[in-house]
């Protein structure tokens, strides 16, 4: 996984992108859940946003950082 914050926010609030093989899922910082995705397994979706809670305070940091 390749996670990483856009420095320029849109409306769906704090969040970061993940990818992985080709795909990419957006994760809310508040709920570590995804908000949209351009394919790939509900399998992957929940890894994606398991990784996300892990280092829920790094992704946090990181957001700050740039908002």
């Amino acid at each position: 996984f390749d996670v990483k914050v856009n420095i320029i926010e849109d409306q769906d609030g704090p969040h970061v992108h993940v990818f992985k093989a080709g795909v990419e899922y957006r994760i809310s910082l508040n709920t570590c859940k995804v908000l949209t995705y351009t394919g790939g397994t509900k399998a992957q979706a929940r890894a994606a946003e398991r990784l996300v809670a892990k280092h829920i305070d790094d992704c946090w940091t990181e957001w700050k950082k740039w908002h």
